[in-house]
């Protein structure tokens, strides 16, 4: 009998503070108003300034990427720009002789304009990535090799059915075969592809933040470099690899190991 009369009590006070017939204070619909306004308040406020953010990301990252690339472009051009990436297309210096075509810069951004993931990033740290991608200027390239470092489980995961189909290979230099999982379509035209030692050692030095190296014949652009936009991220250096490999593949391509 107590709990009902303790219940009816709580249903009679909550009824009498809804249907009272005394106006709201102003602090009463501070109080009620407060929380969804809050809510929308933070909602729209991410929907202008997580954009605008992602915005200056690309637009620092093409300043950076001008700069490193100044022997290669005139320009770099931004299009299909949306709230959490955009791809960077070049005007290319005529004078200069570059060992690629068909480049371009593609950025995957965190979706700072929704709440959702920028709580998400609050624990599982930010996720903005960066791929330099292009076709080699000259030969044709057969085989399909793929560097990914130990760590990036998600992208060996990700990737396991391409991965399966190619040889492991390993060159026998301690520190690069413990970080990274090397694979190619033959072991024998990878390993003399990558195994330049200067190759390595630029490879080697862009690591941190490094998520995967492809080159694959099948795809286009062929040639692609994917990093993360971190305190790790050094364009300088990811610029000179991302030459090397391309004048790598002009020079090996013809080769009869290669085929």
């Amino acid at each position: 009998m107590a709990f009902y009369e303790v219940h009816n009590m709580n249903l009679s006070f909550l009824g009498s503070f809804f249907l009272q017939n005394e106006p709201y204070t102003l602090i009463d619909y501070v109080i009620i108003f407060l929380g969804p306004g809050a809510v929308l308040f933070f909602t729209f406020y991410l929907l202008w300034a997580g954009r605008k953010k992602n915005h200056k990301i690309i637009q620092a990252s093409r300043d950076a990427l001008l700069e490193v690339f100044s022997n290669e472009f005139d320009d770099l051009i931004t299009d299909q720009l949306s709230s959490n990436g955009g791809i960077l297309f070049p005007k290319y210096k005529k004078s200069q002789k570059i060992p690629f075509k068909d480049f371009r810069a593609v950025f995957a951004l965190e979706e700072r304009h929704l709440m959702l993931s920028v709580i998400i990033s609050w624990f599982s740290g930010k996720n903005d990535f960066i791929a330099l991608e292009a076709n080699p200027k000259k030969g044709k390239f057969s085989t399909k090799l793929q560097i990914i470092p130990n760590n990036e489980e998600g992208q060996i995961k990700k990737h396991q059915d391409l991965l399966f189909s190619l040889e492991d290979i390993h060159l026998n230099v301690g520190k690069f075969d413990e970080f990274f999982v090397i694979k190619a379509t033959s072991k024998r035209a990878g390993t003399y592809f990558i195994g330049e030692k200067a190759l390595l050692k630029q490879i080697y030095s862009v690591r941190n933040g490094l998520i995967r190296i492809s080159i694959n014949p099948s795809e286009n652009p062929s040639v692609r470099i994917y990093s993360r936009i971190n305190k790790d991220l050094n364009l300088a250096k990811l610029h000179k690899l991302f030459l090397s490999l391309c004048e790598r593949i002009n020079v090996v391509a013809e080769k009869k190991v290669m085929k």
